[in-house]
């Protein structure tokens, strides 16, 4: 059941007051250009900080201290990803190395015409199986199966974001995926403390290295 109204305002003022306003949020991703996006990219933010000071605010520990770490790191690593997506497949969309990332060598069966095949079909048997005449060629991959790894690197080619900034948010993004109880257990909580604090403090220079880039754009990587 919902808090009574006077808890409710209190909550909302606690955790309002220690952190900037609605405005500054949702423009804190003005620097995209699809307003759609950015304004949902604000909200996103907004919402994780909110949720982070209430849990602070409680003193959350233990199990509940572990929810608020695991938000934080869920929340900006969807937002970096997002971020880079966005600029890769909008901005940049016509460059060779992004168009290489929907790439993939594959192997493409080989169409024989039917007299060729009656011929070759006792040839094309192995311990009871067909063999599948095949070669190898390129193929094409969604978008969503594109590793964030591959994404982030790109984006380090185009210099839209530094070295160091390309393998902070790989890893925060490699924790996002493998976040489970196993390996919450195995790497303890004040790695993941440390991890979930820096994925918020990333997030201004980040921004910042973003705008950089879009001032001084490279139109294409160095090979």
């Amino acid at each position: 059941m919902p808090f009574d109204k006077e808890t409710a305002e209190k909550v909302r003022k606690y955790a309002g007051a220690h952190i900037a306003d609605d405005t500054w949020h949702l423009s804190f991703f003005n620097f995209i250009n699809h307003d759609v996006l950015a304004k949902r990219l604000g909200e996103e933010f907004l919402s994780t900080r909110f949720l982070y000071k209430i849990l602070e605010g409680l003193e959350a520990d233990a199990w509940l201290k572990r929810a608020q770490i695991r938000l934080q790191i869920l929340s900006y690593a969807s937002i970096y990803e997002a971020v880079l997506h966005h600029i890769l497949f909008t901005e940049l969309v016509e460059e060779d190395s992004v168009k290489a990332l929907t790439r993939v060598q594959m192997k493409k069966e080989i169409s024989i015409p039917t007299e060729s095949l009656a011929i070759l079909e006792k040839h094309l048997r192995h311990n009871g199986k067909n063999i599948i005449p095949t070669y190898e060629g390129l193929g094409r991959r969604k978008k969503t199966a594109i590793g964030f790894d591959e994404k982030a690197h790109c984006a380090f080619q185009f210099r839209i974001i530094d070295e160091k900034m390309r393998d902070e948010l790989t890893a925060f993004y490699e924790y996002r995926n493998s976040i489970h109880i196993h390996a919450e257990i195995r790497k303890g909580i004040n790695y993941e403390l440390k991890l979930s604090m820096d994925s918020y403090r990333r997030l201004q220079p980040f921004k910042e290295q973003i705008m950089s880039w879009q001032g001084t754009r490279v139109p294409t990587p160095p090979a």
